[in-house]
């Protein structure tokens, strides 16, 4: 067997690095090209950050023996003319010309040209957006099946006169999937018997910039709109794995399996919401599900309101949970400005913080979970930013203050529909946290949602929720209890027509929860005659996960079985031509 050069970094969770690629023939896996081309590891951190958000196990590895051994290789970092040594080019198209399947962003080195189809490489920061051709002229295209997913927004050239880099190229024998200002920018290539595929933009570009909100400002909307920017891309890779990987295995992000997710969140920061809230969480219970509060501990008077976290406030936020109510954070202060507050000490208390003319990111993140620890006897953890504020080093400071979940992001201006795990800071480079990222994508303040456009409205956030199931993304609802008539009436008509569908509706903490729970599942698949072993191997057979298999065999049976491979209980059910097996009670 030929010896691996294993790259475990720090961004790689648990066990996502194997000894070898020919021992995981369902696993992705990845060629990590950082030390050749003595770059940063950005793009292996996309590429995992990919297979983490859709719970495919993968490989990495730094040499070209042991990646060839997969019969799709993913390339994380940029494809020169250095890259490789002569003698690892000639593997590279003798393993294409045998049959393997190639998937590499930015292709810039002319020798590998002839493998990938293209010439004239074309570089540029001043094109805004990207066409996909008709998903029917090649499977990597599967999931592209709206307008807002055919063409994806880049870059708003009203604010910036550049941003981020395209590498458009002419094609030779490549079919064009994708172009950018009449250029083509994604290409797939026959090359023997296996493919070649040619993407010309970045995934550090294309998802992890957009995941730390720092694009430029490419969202084609702010809220209560379907915005699959980065998902686009993020959905690329998993088509290609699900296609040239057989049988595929994942696991989905939705509890059970069901089609979509829907979360139910409410931001309490005025003085009425507080008795209002109450009506809402028996809405919920009413309809048997159940939404996160987040509270805002505002204990002093100032210019803006009173202190309406009082004994009063405290007793309503109690009814709240007594009806099955999560309580999460809101801040302290509920400022328009976090992010402009210095980053203070952990060690923050509610007697030592002084809101009011020393304000801290620490102290309204620490403080208010402490009071809401202390008063609903709980550990709080999850955690919204007033008017979705989002620090710098916001999510460290969470990490470090115990929270687990932060939805203080808004989906469509982040470009996803996914849960991931957050950043510590908020740039491209930073590692990932513990804390999960749940964004929200609907929003009824600002006079977005009023008596007269409530029906429409409602109408609108079902048709988003049916564009995020058809990807198996989720949706998170935001509506701030200020009164209980149209926005009362909003959510009982949005739930009303969700009823019976086939559609997973909670909290951030049940959702996060189960999150966390699936990407701690580690897995391993074997493929024997005619049975497939799906083997978990660490974390828990929990009954929320579904383990999606595609390309199977016909007449396969799929097992799931523990590490010492005692039978799990599961039900296997086909749907969409996949076949989901879900664990059993």
């Amino acid at each position: 067997m030929v010896p691996v050069l294993l790259a475990v970094l720090s961004v790689l969770p648990p066990a996502a690095a194997e000894k070898s690629t020919a021992d995981n023939p369902h696993r992705a896996v990845i060629l990590d090209l950082s030390a050749r081309n003595r770059t940063g590891s950005t793009e292996l951190t996309a590429l995992t950050h990919c297979f983490d958000i859709f719970a495919i196990q993968y490989t990495v590895t730094e040499s070209v023996d042991a990646a060839f051994l997969s019969p799709l290789v993913f390339t994380a970092g940029d494809l020169r003319n250095t890259t490789f040594t002569p003698g690892e080019l000639q593997k590279l198209y003798s393993y294409v010309e045998n049959g393997g399947v190639l998937v590499s962003q930015v292709v810039i080195g002319n020798k590998l040209f002839p493998l990938f189809g293209i010439k004239d490489i074309s570089d540029s920061r001043s094109r805004y957006s990207i066409t996909f051709a008709d998903r029917s002229l090649d499977p990597v295209l599967s999931y592209i099946d709206r307008p807002e997913e055919t063409t994806v927004s880049i870059g708003n050239p009203k604010i910036y006169r550049e941003n981020i880099w395209t590498h458009a190229f002419t094609v030779t024998d490549a079919k064009p999937l994708a172009s950018a200002d009449g250029r083509t920018v994604f290409a797939v290539n026959q090359y023997g018997e296996g493919l070649a595929y040619a993407l010309g933009v970045s995934l550090s570009d294309t998802v992890l910039l957009p995941h730390v909100g720092n694009d430029f400002e490419a969202q084609r909307a702010w809220i209560n709109s379907f915005e699959p920017g980065a998902d686009v891309f993020l959905l690329l890779m998993k088509a290609a794995y699900e296609k040239y990987t057989k049988p595929s295995v994942s696991v989905s992000a939705i509890p059970g399996g069901k089609r979509t997710a829907l979360m139910l969140t409410h931001d309490v920061d005025a003085q009425d919401s507080f008795p209002n809230m109450v009506e809402y969480a028996a809405l919920e219970k009413r309809f048997g599900v159940s939404g996160t509060y987040f509270i805002t501990t505002k204990y002093f008077t100032d210019a803006s309101d009173r202190g309406y976290y009082d004994a009063r406030g405290v007793e309503y936020t109690r009814k709240v949970k007594e009806l099955g109510g999560e309580i999460g954070s809101h801040t302290v202060s509920h400022s328009i400005v976090l992010e402009k507050f210095p980053v203070g000490s952990p060690s923050v208390t509610q007697q030592s913080y002084r809101p009011l003319t020393a304000p801290t990111v620490f102290g309204e993140v620490t403080v208010s979970k402490e009071l809401l620890d202390r008063d609903m006897g709980q550990n709080t953890v999850s955690y919204r930013s007033g008017y979705l504020r989002y620090p710098e080093k916001l999510v460290d400071v969470l990490e470090k203050s115990g929270y687990l979940y932060d939805s203080s992001f808004s989906a469509d201006d982040i470009m996803t529909n996914f849960a991931y795990r957050a950043f510590r800071i908020r740039g491209v480079g930073s590692a990932p946290s513990s804390v999960i990222e749940i964004p929200v994508i609907f929003d009824d303040s600002q006079g977005l949602l009023t008596p007269k456009n409530m029906k429409e409205l409602v109408a609108k956030w079902v048709d988003v929720i049916e564009a995020n199931a058809g990807n198996g993304a989720i949706s998170t609802l935001l509506i701030h209890p200020s009164e209980t008539g149209h926005k009362l009436e909003a959510e009982e008509r949005l739930l009303s027509q969700l009823s019976g569908k086939d559609i997973w509706i909670g909290n951030i903490s049940q959702y996060g929860d189960f999150w966390k729970a699936r990407n701690a599942c580690r897995y391993e698949t074997n493929l024997s005659g005619s049975v497939l072993t799906v083997k978990i191997i660490s974390g828990k057979a929990d009954e929320r996960l579904c383990f999606v298999v595609g390309s199977l065999p016909a007449g396969c049976t799929v097992r799931l079985v523990d590490e010492k491979n005692r039978e799990i209980p599961s039900v296997q059910a086909n749907e969409g031509g996949k076949t989901l097996l879900r664990v059993r009670k």
